[in-house]
């Protein structure tokens, strides 16, 4: 009882706060449900007049005056065609091979940098900066030795940036080209020995 007299004047405040708290709730959350009705009802108003729209243009109507609409579904009025959908991510969002393999084919100029021979394959893992994801990237795309790498021009790294994913500029600060060009150099001379 002590308490309550001795803080009567804070009492009063927060039950007031509390109070302004749940008439605003409640007065906001009030029009929220009016709202929403409108919207179901604005929904369902513009589906029955596409709906009658639909009819009126599959059916001819040969008494003007028959104003008695039925629902027709879209299913049983669209013709079935070629699929234009194609899978263009995987599950977690990243690009799918097949639409690498198309990019890369779009995009690399293979004319210049030549057509990898996957039974002869180089260790790219030898170049700093690429390891065996890379690696793997690389060759789903069709490159598969450093002479590939070794003339590739800036278009083609950008596109090949983009294509496997990889860090923007990370081929050229890695000089992905130059050690490509040495790797292959030093292979040549190790076969001719």
């Amino acid at each position: 009882m002590e308490f309550i007299e001795n803080n009567s004047s804070l009492l009063l405040v927060i039950f007031l706060m509390m109070l302004g708290a749940f008439i605003i709730g409640f007065l906001s959350g009030k029009s929220g449900i009016d709202t929403t009705a409108a919207v179901v009802n604005k929904e369902y108003t513009q589906e029955k007049t596409i709906t009658s729209t639909i009819t009126i243009a599959k059916n001819t109507i040969t008494n003007p005056d028959d104003t008695d609409l039925h629902r027709v579904e879209i299913a049983d009025i669209s013709e079935p065609g070629k699929i234009r959908a194609m899978k263009t991510r995987e599950r977690a969002g990243k690009l799918s091979q097949e639409v690498k393999t198309e990019m890369a084919n779009k995009t690399i100029d293979f004319s210049n940098i030549g057509i990898g021979d996957k039974s002869q394959a180089d260790d790219f893992k030898k170049i700093v900066g690429i390891g065996s994801f890379v690696e793997e990237k690389l060759n789903t795309i069709g490159i598969y030795n450093y002479s590939q790498l070794a003339q590739m021009t800036d278009a083609d790294i950008n596109a090949i940036t983009k294509v496997i994913e990889f860090f923007p500029g990370r081929i050229h600060r890695d000089d992905w080209k130059g050690q490509a060009r040495d790797l292959m150099t030093s292979k040549q001379s190790s076969t001719e020995v």
